[in-house]
């Protein structure tokens, strides 16, 4: 008996030129696929999550909101709400970022998650390279104890034994636990295609000129719970529901809150109004030296 699966790392195509799937159709293929849940992690965006989470409302299917960020040191990592605290400061995170740079870019460092990134669960992705080093992992273990993971992207690669074996050694140094995830950027494989002719359009490339900017496979969709069984082993499976479930966040908790009145006490907002109109009338008229009487 398979357990089941929470995918923690998804892109759509709300990350301009990367993802290959809507939002909506991830959440019905991981609801037709038995999904525990379903993280939209759009790279520091979540632009993405209302059309998600009106589908998923539809289809009941536990939504996370999230979005995966890289830190200019290189750090890759995920950033999942665990409540209504935590997606407020992941939206002040990502406004942060937005605005320090000209559309369509962001800027983050490591200071800047210090303190700010409170009830936000964090997933630490490392991309393929010879050899991992522990101080990234270190150093997210010394600052977020206890809602940091490993995450571990086995896609069919030639390299996953080996991959596998290198984050099992950086776990047991480090004490931070792993956990599967797929990196997904399209809902099923057969977008493979389109996502080779988006990452063509953002390099600026034709297809045939891309070489190894190009994923190797077409691995990064939605898979089912029997590949991924076969894939992972099942404690890393079982770690993503544990993730899902400590997360409540949901969209439906957003109210719009009123703002606090500031109309002085015995004035109505209409008389108040009229007096703040006069007082700007004198400034702007009489105060400036303009007033020709009438």
């Amino acid at each position: 008996m398979l357990p089941s699966y929470a995918e923690l790392h998804c892109l759509s195509n709300y990350t301009y030129l990367r993802g290959a799937s809507h939002p909506e159709e991830q959440v019905r293929q991981a609801w037709k696929l038995g999904y525990h849940a379903l993280a939209i992690t759009d790279e520091c965006s979540v632009a993405g999550v209302v059309r998600a989470h009106s589908e998923a409302k539809v289809l009941r299917l536990k939504l996370l909101i999230g979005s995966e960020f890289r830190l200019e040191c290189g750090l890759k990592l995920v950033l999942i709400a665990e409540n209504l605290n935590g997606y407020g400061n992941l939206c002040e995170l990502i406004t942060l970022a937005r605005g320090r740079c000209e559309k369509g870019t962001y800027r983050l460092n490591r200071q800047d998650l210090i303190g700010a990134i409170d009830d936000c669960l964090i997933l630490w992705c490392p991309e393929e390279a010879r050899s991992y080093s522990d101080e990234p992992v270190c150093w997210l273990a010394n600052h977020f104890a206890g809602r940091c993971w490993i995450t571990v992207e086995l896609l069919r690669g030639a390299d996953d034994d080996w991959k596998l074996a290198q984050l099992r050694a950086i776990s047991k140094r480090t004490g931070l636990r792993m956990v599967a995830a797929g990196d997904v950027h399209m809902h099923t494989r057969r977008r493979s295609r389109l996502q080779n002719t988006v990452t063509a359009i953002r390099l600026c490339k034709p297809i045939s000129e891309c070489g190894r900017a190009l994923y190797p496979n077409s691995e990064r969709y939605l898979r089912s719970i029997g590949r991924i069984g076969k894939v992972y082993p099942p404690e890393l499976i079982i770690e993503s529901c544990a993730i899902a479930r400590r997360c409540d966040f949901s969209l439906d908790e957003i109210k719009y809150e009123y703002p606090e009145e500031i109309v002085p006490k015995g004035e109505s907002p209409a008389t108040y109004l009229r007096q703040l109109t006069y007082e700007g009338v004198k400034v702007a008229f009489v105060d400036s030296g303009i007033d020709n009487g009438h």
